[in-house]
């Protein structure tokens, strides 16, 4: 049995050590005291997403062998995880007025397990948190530009991330069928969490393009986050049908056929 997620320094300091052998809290069992701390974990054992002692469905399980991702996104304040590359969708909200530290905080209420983890200095299973699937080998001049300026975003510096939605989207105003700016500013609203306009997006972009595969891949994660299976399994079978030995898309299709 184990839960990954995050806390705050001051959970630790408020943590009685009776709380941990009587009681083997997880991330995001324990409850606020105060208003002074901030917690979250999602379990392997039953899928379960908990924030501050309560919990609800969220996920799959997990166990050996998985690889869980645990983002925090400071702009739209959300926590999302990921399981064997497939994002889950959000788990829950940071506190509006946030300002504070988080931890990362791994539990265990089993002995003998360990985790290997990666704080960056590997490169991140994720595809969606590296610059893949943004016509990295595009000769186009804008192409270039953006994705100079997504590297910056990817280091955090909000003012400029809003500033290159603004500039793609006068951009698209002028031609609102730029395959390459539709795709560019679909995957940005993914991965900052506006998923209803990152959808509105790859949406337009395959009614022009029906095979565009990032499209697919990051539509059929949408589909799957919010609980239109059927749709899911769709896009990941045009998906797979491009590309059938695409690996990410066949476990993909694995998940969501048992989450229906």
């Amino acid at each position: 049995m184990i839960a990954v997620g995050y806390c705050t320094n001051q959970t630790d300091e408020k943590i009685d050590e009776s709380d941990f052998i009587n009681n083997m809290l997880l991330p995001g069992q324990e409850k606020n005291k105060e208003n002074e701390s901030w917690g979250c974990g999602y379990h392997g054992d039953d899928g379960y997403s908990l924030c501050l002692g309560s919990g609800e469905p969220y996920g799959p399980t997990y166990t050996t062998g998985d690889i869980i991702g645990c983002y925090l996104n400071f702009i739209s304040k959300i926590v999302f995880y990921t399981k064997n590359r497939i994002n889950l969708g959000i788990a829950c909200h940071l506190p509006g007025n946030w300002k504070g530290i988080l931890y990362p905080y791994v539990g265990f209420r089993s002995q003998g397990g360990s985790v290997e983890v990666n704080f960056g200095n590997k490169k991140f299973k994720y595809s969606a948190m590296t610059n893949e699937g943004i016509s990295e080998t595009s000769n186009n001049a804008l192409a270039f530009k953006y994705q100079e300026e997504f590297y910056l975003i990817m280091g955090g510096y909000k003012n400029m991330l809003i500033n290159l939605i603004d500039e793609i989207t006068k951009s698209l105003e002028k031609n609102p069928n730029n395959v390459f700016e539709l795709n560019y500013r679909g995957k940005i609203y993914f991965i900052i969490g506006e998923y209803d306009k990152a959808f509105k997006d790859l949406t337009k972009l395959l009614e022009n393009e029906p095979d565009n595969l990032m499209a697919l891949r990051y539509r059929g994660e949408i589909y799957y986050m919010i609980k239109k299976y059927n749709e899911s399994i769709a896009d990941l079978k045009r998906l797979l049908k491009i590309n059938p030995n695409d690996t990410w898309a066949t476990k993909a299709y694995i998940l969501v056929k048992e989450s229906k």
